[in-house]
């Protein structure tokens, strides 16, 4: 427990306390900026996980057929800024919630367009005029 001062503090002494808490040593700020990740890579993190969004959508046409070379260069895309969310979470403290982002990002790029991309995930055609519950 802490103990109670046994008398007032005088005003000279705590204007000698507020000087040395003024004082206090801090880090320079240069140090706190090496610690986070310059704005222009994160730039090219997020637009990665556009584009790798992009060609993931354009990969699928409209008859369900797939681009492979639309669909590749997503999911290189999206290795790429997975790699950048891993060096960014590695080496940039200050910047670990951009890294977690960018990892979100990309891991929901990936999972939806492997769903288009994968032919055990597509429906079958139901050609019964019934529909497919079968009513």
């Amino acid at each position: 427990m802490a103990t109670l001062p046994e008398k007032k503090h005088e005003r000279e002494e705590l204007q000698r306390i507020r000087m040395r808490n003024a004082m206090a040593v801090r880090p320079p700020v240069q140090h706190l900026q090496k610690m986070a990740v310059n704005r222009l890579v994160l730039g090219v993190g997020y637009v990665l996980g556009v584009l790798a969004a992009g060609l993931m959508i354009r990969a699928v046409d409209s008859l369900g057929l797939v681009d492979e070379t639309l669909y590749y260069a997503g999911v290189a895309c999206v290795s790429v800024n997975i790699l950048l969310a891993l060096w960014i979470f590695w080496k940039k403290p200050r910047s670990r919630h951009h890294a977690v982002i960018l990892a979100i990002i990309s891991l929901l790029v990936l999972v939806f367009g492997s769903v288009y991309y994968v032919e055990q995930f597509e429906q079958a055609p139901h050609d019964d005029a019934q529909g497919p519950l079968r009513y």
